[in-house]
């Protein structure tokens, strides 16, 4: 068991006093990745919301430290506003980015919808090699973002964009999988239920999933299909995506942070400040900008 560097609520302590981000529209920068081009993930834009309809237990955590930070955030791989929109609820000014134009367009039409164009923006561009003029006082990567960069380099990369986007004493929080021993045990290659998700107007998502490890290059492979039904049953649609994840254990991320100039300050075994376990499902890192 590796215990938490600090308590989250001596991590948020350190943070308050900032309140939420004042009246000012995010600024918007010109897309380098126009719609319609085939970019990667532009095939979840109609669906992603669906079959994440039920996925909110890291809002609380990426809300809280946007609200005790002073400053804008900035979100890197911000798929169809879902963290970034509650941000802008409570109150912060929000710019999120995604390599999927888009998955970018829809949050920006569910931000406008919601009546919070003025205090968040999407926008499509790739985290590797992003470089606005600004910086911010937050930087976040929910649901594993950072995962789908596969390469060490490429991870390396995100955390000098995420670097380069704070003054120095800023924040960086992030999640990633547990690779935990058991999980990369597994190696059973039959489908299993991996959600069932009931929606708003009573119908219903399920997602079957396979996996294939590659332990050589940290890569995770999941093979997902994806059901819609109607509440009595009847099918809608099937849709099948595959994508990889590049698994990163504790000592090699506090490398790769220390690396990018950050100093870690808390890495947690969920979202509600736990202790990191072997079997704990996700890892959620807080660093700051040295």
């Amino acid at each position: 068991m590796e215990v938490a560097d600090a308590p989250l609520a001596a991590v948020l302590g350190m943070l308050r006093g900032h309140g939420p981000s004042p009246k000012v529209p995010p600024p918007r920068v010109a897309s380098v990745r126009p719609p319609g081009a085939g970019y990667p993930f532009d095939d979840w834009a109609e669906i992603y919301d669906r079959v994440y309809a039920d996925l909110t237990h890291d809002v609380p955590f990426y809300v809280q430290l946007a609200l005790a930070n002073a400053g804008p955030v900035l979100e890197l791989g911000c798929g169809t506003g879902r963290v970034s929109l509650a941000m802008a609820e409570a109150g912060v000014n929000v710019l999120g980015i995604d390599i999927s134009p888009l998955m970018a367009a829809r949050a920006n039409a569910k931000a406008a919808a919601r009546g919070l164009g003025w205090r968040a923006a999407f926008q499509a561009d790739d985290m590797r090699t992003l470089r606005l003029e600004r910086t911010f006082g937050l930087v976040v990567m929910p649901f594993r973002s950072l995962q789908l960069v596969t390469t060490p380099s490429d991870q390396r990369a995100v955390l000098a964009t995420a670097a380069a986007h704070l003054a120095t004493g800023g924040t960086l929080a992030f999640d990633v999988f547990n690779p935990d021993p058991d999980l990369l045990a597994d190696t059973g290659d039959e489908p299993f239920v991996d959600s069932i998700v009931v929606q708003p107007d009573g119908s219903v998502v399920i997602v079957h999933a396979t996996n294939r490890w590659d332990h050589a290059e940290q890569l995770s492979h999941p093979h997902l299909w994806i059901e819609e039904h109607t509440g009595e049953g009847v099918t809608l649609a099937v849709h099948e995506r595959e994508f990889a994840m590049r698994y990163v254990h504790v000592g090699e991320m506090r490398d790769m942070l220390a690396d990018a100039g950050f100093e870690v300050e808390a890495v947690y075994g969920g979202f509600d400040g736990e202790p990191v376990e072997d079997d704990c499902d996700d890892l959620a890192f807080v660093a700051r900008r040295g």
